[in-house]
């Protein structure tokens, strides 16, 4: 579910103006510095852009998200940015064009590296959906993510909670629609890790409207972003894919899996 975003000086004022509402991840609340090792990616993909996705700092230079976050049709980004404001629009105005933007105020992968097996879900529901994002230049800070064991989500009880946390948008369906491309987070629910659609690569997690508690769910843009833990900053899954309306449930690539690990492992820099 990554998002596309078309960066002008006119579509950024009618962003600032949307008001954020106490519902809002999907009916979550604003993160308020809560993960400030999650960002979010802007990318060319084929030629085609921008996109946006989110992601999570495992080191200095980095970053987990998900795998069509950084291939599409067996094709690595022509190009990827990424950012850890709060605010991913902060300080666009200052700048006459994009890219001045993006050169000052971002930071430019070196590369990215989705998973061997990716292949555009074409093995579904083996969808093999993470990717790594190596960065230019290190972010240092005082934590980052952190990996879970394998097998993490087989031990968990029905009652634990997680945390879904991205930039993606607030809700697509009206009367919630809303997208401020800001970093948001909400508690969601496991529900199962067995059926037809998991395939023992991903999870379902709820994804519903909010009842003033900060639950919610995730949408397009938070593709990538990670499913931590209770309140742990350990991501037990990235933001793969769900319902097209954002509601209902969400279908997440698991990351304490053999399938996971290794390639993070193998692949970390």
């Amino acid at each position: 579910m990554k998002k596309r975003l078309v960066i002008l000086v006119a579509l950024v004022m009618v962003l600032l103006m949307v008001t954020a509402s106490a519902n809002a991840i999907t009916f979550g609340v604003p993160d308020d510095g809560a993960h400030p090792y999650v960002g979010t990616l802007l990318f060319v993909q084929n030629g085609e852009g921008y996109y946006s996705c989110s992601g999570t700092l495992l080191a200095p230079t980095v970053m987990l998200t998900a795998g069509h976050c950084v291939e599409e049709f067996g094709n690595v980004n022509d190009v990827t940015y990424v950012r850890f404001e709060e605010d991913a629009l902060a300080g666009r105005g200052d700048y006459g064009t994009t890219q001045e933007w993006l050169d000052a105020e971002w930071i430019l992968a070196d590369e990215v590296i989705p998973h061997p097996q990716y292949n555009d879900f074409a093995e579904f529901p083996l969808t093999y959906d993470a990717g790594l994002v190596i960065l230019s230049e290190p972010v240092v800070m005082a934590e980052y993510g952190v990996l879970p064991p394998e097998g993490f989500l087989e031990t968990v009880s029905k009652k634990d909670t997680f945390t879904a946390v991205g930039y993606g948008m607030q809700g697509y369906i009206n009367p919630f629609y809303s997208d401020i491309y800001a970093r948001y987070k909400g508690t969601v629910s496991l529900i199962e890790l067995r059926s037809h659609l998991t395939g023992g690569q991903s999870a379902k997690f709820t994804n519903n409207p909010g009842n003033g508690t900060g639950s919610g769910g995730t949408c397009f843009g938070d593709s990538g972003g990670p499913v931590f833990y209770d309140d742990s900053n350990m991501i037990v899954a990235v933001v793969s894919w769900g319902n097209t309306p954002c509601i209902g449930v969400d279908f997440q690539f698991r990351i304490d899996t053999p399938v996971a690990l290794d390639f993070i492992y193998e692949n970390w820099q």
